[in-house]
């Protein structure tokens, strides 16, 4: 997206990136500078928030399943990594697998797609890494349910029905609504000669728990159709 997005920018259409950036994301020091600003939650945070809280809730000490979405969108890639960061600090703690829509076996797509269409999930066990590996490609809904740890990113309907059910535990919810009101601003600011648009505008999380699920406050943060 970076050379058609560049040729509009040339041609008098200013840019903004909303949850997804373009080069890394970094457009004061980065090689890519054109955008107006980048409106978004910290997705690598994410991925670290929803990792730290997986393996306390495991003991500190267990397997870990990540299934994704397809490689080289730089939100989703940015979850991933930061969760990996997170399992690399902890000595008892392994990975033993990622899989994404890519690589999903075709029999099990159907009932992988619901949670994976927008979402990253983790699963996780303290079980020993032959017990865990039944989380396998395509099943990170079935895996959680069995070993009984599990988060999802983004607080899709899916996924809050799998909080309900005690699919998963917990939902990092990111703030969509937050990330169109700044970007509407800042294109207006724009329009009116604004000349300090920030060049990064971080959105922040909720984290959705089946404590907290019920609350209004926590509740808006919701996507709905």
């Amino acid at each position: 997206m970076i050379a058609p997005l560049q040729k509009a920018n040339e041609s008098g259409l200013p840019i903004i990136t909303v949850d997804t950036f373009i080069g890394d994301g970094d457009y004061v020091n980065g090689p890519i500078k054109f955008p107006l600003s980048f409106i978004a939650s910290d997705n690598e945070l994410g991925g670290e928030i929803a990792c730290e809280a997986l393996i306390k809730a495991i003991g500190g000490k267990g397997t870990i399943y990540i299934q994704n979405v397809k490689p080289g969108i730089s939100s989703t890639d940015a979850r991933e990594a930061g969760c990996k960061e997170i399992i690399e600090k902890n000595p008892d703690v392994t990975l033993v697998g990622v899989t994404t829509t890519t690589t999903i076996r075709p029999r099990r797509r159907r009932r992988s797609k619901p949670c994976c269409r927008s979402t990253l999930t983790w699963a996780a066990s303290s079980a020993p890494t032959s017990s865990a590996r039944r989380c396998r490609p395509g099943g990170a809904e079935q895996g959680s349910q069995r070993q009984g740890q599990g988060r999802a990113f983004d607080a899709t309907e899916t996924a809050i029905e799998m909080l309900k059910g005690g699919t998963v535990d917990m939902v990092i919810a990111q703030k969509p609504a937050d990330m169109g009101y700044f970007a509407v601003q800042m294109a207006m600011a724009n329009m009116n000669g604004v000349t300090s648009v920030p060049k990064h505008i971080p959105t922040g999380y909720q984290v959705i728990t089946k404590d907290n699920m019920n609350d209004p406050a926590v509740m808006k943060f919701f996507y709905t159709k």
